[in-house]
């Protein structure tokens, strides 16, 4: 008797092959889910870190009446040490946290080895850093190289860090901004700056990347035509902090944009008289330093 023999050929059924589709959608949902919240958590916590940056700055002036690191007179650390009072101008405070104070190096710049010569004195907001850590008002173990803005700050060595990659803080006044807003430094004065519409000059943290080098003839870290400030977020991620905190515009309000090196177009298109919209061109690319106002009774 012969016998023959049959082969089968087995294959997925539109149920399996739909289960599987299903799983893989799941999962790509997963992903992309997780990463949003990731990114919603590191904006969050950037935007409670400049909240706690304000409380510092607005306690520290309630104690001492004057600003962190425009303080005209140290304040005992122990027996042997000051802590560093930083620049001043003139025989007192003018109340801007100066980043570059071209005009102040000498006996009222007072470090743990009494060197009033340290080139790190020309940096109102190195002092203040010092200042807060020392006296407790910020977290007291907070350690930080304390070096001078002739090179460049690193975030989480020479500025705190934020939850932001790659990016820190450091204080500053701002005055201008972009290159439409380079406003000749003799217009500085509390209230004569235009930014935006409006008359607003401020004492701000800044949220930058690693910063550019600063000399006596550079500008600081927001103001003038070449700023020293690095990107540190994208133009989405700008605008959702500015939208919970303030107003939502790039050159005005208590949070503002800021262009890195001052070229316009970049974060948003500066001007002196409207409301500018951050520029959202890219999901990925950090084209945005952003500034906080720390000035007290400024919440």
């Amino acid at each position: 008797m012969k016998k023959t023999f049959s082969s089968k050929k087995s294959a997925f059924s539109l149920i399996e092959l739909s289960i599987v589709l299903i799983i893989i959608g799941l999962l790509i949902a997963g992903i992309t889910g997780g990463a949003s919240l990731i990114k919603n958590s590191e904006l969050r916590a950037a935007i409670s870190e400049a909240r706690g940056y304000q409380v510092a700055v607005n306690g520290f002036y309630s104690l001492y009446n004057q600003l962190p690191g425009d303080l005209n007179k140290a304040i005992s650390e122990d027996s042997d040490t000051a802590i560093y009072a930083g620049p001043t101008t003139g025989s007192g405070e003018n109340g801007k946290i100066e980043y570059f104070a071209s005009d102040v190096v000498g006996a009222n710049c007072y470090t743990t080895n009494s060197n009033s010569a340290l080139t790190n004195c020309n940096s109102e907001s190195i002092a203040a850093w010092r200042q807060l850590i020392k006296t407790g008002t910020i977290d007291s173990t907070l350690s930080l190289t304390y070096t001078n803005i002739g090179v460049e700050q690193v975030a989480g060595m020479n500025m705190p860090s934020s939850k932001i990659k790659f990016a820190g803080w450091h204080f500053d006044y701002r005055n201008k901004v972009g290159s439409a807003g380079n406003y000749a430094a003799d217009t500085a004065a509390l209230g004569v700056v235009q930014e935006g519409g409006s008359y607003a000059p401020q004492n701000v943290v800044v949220l930058t990347g690693t910063t550019g080098t600063a000399t006596a003839a550079t500008s600081t870290l927001v103001n003038g035509t070449s700023n020293l400030a690095a990107a540190s977020l994208t133009g989405s991620d700008a605008l959702t902090i500015d939208t919970k905190v303030d107003d939502g515009k790039a050159n005005t309000g208590k949070v503002r944009g800021l262009n890195p090196g001052a070229s316009s177009t970049t974060c948003y298109n500066a001007s002196t008289t409207a409301q500018a919209d951050y520029i959202i061109e890219s999901s990925t690319s950090k084209v945005c330093a952003l500034t906080f106002q720390v000035d007290p009774k400024s919440s």
